[in-house]
């Protein structure tokens, strides 16, 4: 019964953009994060966002029970929550990814409890790269599994090309300034990285660099999975990050800001499975990439140390790039000393429109 519970639980969460295989290793994981109980509400969860007395109706629950469940899950990132004007809270379920396999780190605790659900996580990381290996083979399949890359890379917004458009969505400014709130966390994929003994190798990087804005944010906060932060703060984080040499992910959709990842090469999992795998549907590029003026290059190799996705080379003392790897983050141009590197627009392609969906609602 129980299995049964967890494989159900799996199916619905399925219902989202985003699938996994219904295997020992991903039951697993979701056996570790939901108790039996959380499990079987999930199963039954519908989609979308809903008032406690709706969900008590569908679910059959008392409804005082029902609410101290569901925010007993909220607690533990299973359970999405936003609060309307009137202050009315409203629930979804979380999905898997983007979503609940990030809030269980993003506290940046270090338990035992912390340290098994890393190594689960990394066993289910090196089985995913295999089958992603597999998926490759077979296009329409990996469609299927992810119909839109989960996200997508932004280009540093002072090394955007000048004299030639760039659409709001191409700037960050213009993203953040659209919001009002704000909210940091640890990175969950450099904390996961720590926790399995493999420790980030970027120096400098702030310990609050995940960024979430809006209802997110809010929700972040409220369960005390990031703390508040306010819009200049929000700006002092991404110029660090980009110091860093940190590349900016964000959500892969137009219509409002939910996050910001800054991500390094060594931790993140979409950089890492570009690299390793030459899979690309899990991070949308940005519209531009990087130039080269062959003439002006010293060779001195700065921007090679600087590039996450190991995109560029040097041959006979001359920057290469490699460009179905370069992301467009524009990491590189900030460092060159000669000015031999500048961004240039390689495509107009526009994010789908819509939101990030908390079972099946845009937030």
């Amino acid at each position: 019964m129980t299995e049964d519970i967890y494989f159900r639980l799996g199916e619905r969460l399925n219902e989202n953009p985003m699938k996994w295989p219904l295997d020992d290793v991903f039951l697993g994981i979701l056996r570790e994060y939901y108790e039996e109980e959380e499990a079987a509400l999930g199963a039954i969860f519908p989609l979308g966002m809903h008032a406690s007395g709706e969900l008590a109706r569908h679910t059959d629950h008392d409804e005082g029970e029902l609410v101290a469940l569901l925010d007993r899950m909220a607690d533990k990132g299973l359970i999405f929550t936003t609060r309307t004007d009137s202050d009315l809270i409203r629930y979804s379920l979380t999905p898997f990814l983007p979503g609940v396999f990030e809030f269980q780190l993003m506290r940046g605790t270090d338990t035992p409890e912390d340290r098994r659900k890393a190594q689960m996580v990394l066993e289910f990381m090196e089985k995913m790269k295999v089958m992603a290996a597999e998926m490759m083979k077979n296009p329409d399949l990996m469609k299927e599994m992810m119909p839109e890359a989960a996200a997508r890379t932004i280009t540093v917004e002072r090394e955007l090309p000048s004299g030639s458009e760039v659409y709001p969505f191409e700037k960050l400014t213009e993203l953040i300034e659209e919001t009002d709130s704000f909210a940091a966390s640890n990175c969950y994929c450099r904390h996961h990285a720590y926790l399995v003994d493999n420790p980030c190798k970027v120096e400098n990087v702030p310990r609050y660099s995940c960024l979430s804005f809006g209802n997110v944010a809010d929700y972040v906060v409220e369960r005390k999975f990031g703390k508040r932060i306010s819009r200049q703060e929000c700006y002092e984080v991404l110029e660090a990050t980009e110091k860093a040499g940190l590349v900016h992910n964000t959500n892969n959709f137009t219509g409002n800001l939910v996050f910001v990842c800054n991500c390094c090469g060594c931790c993140c999992e979409f950089l890492k499975m570009i690299k390793e795998l030459d899979n690309k549907v899990a991070l949308a590029y940005s519209n531009f990439e990087v130039s080269i003026d062959e003439a002006s290059c010293t060779g001195c190799g700065d921007c090679m140390e600087r590039c996450a996705m190991e995109a560029l080379s040097l041959v006979e003392e001359v920057i290469r790039v490699k460009s179905d790897h370069c992301i467009g983050c524009g990491n590189c141009v900030s460092t060159c000393p000669t000015e031999t590197l500048s961004m240039v627009r390689r495509s107009n392609v526009v994010p789908p429109e819509g939101g990030m969906t908390m079972g099946g609602l845009a937030v």
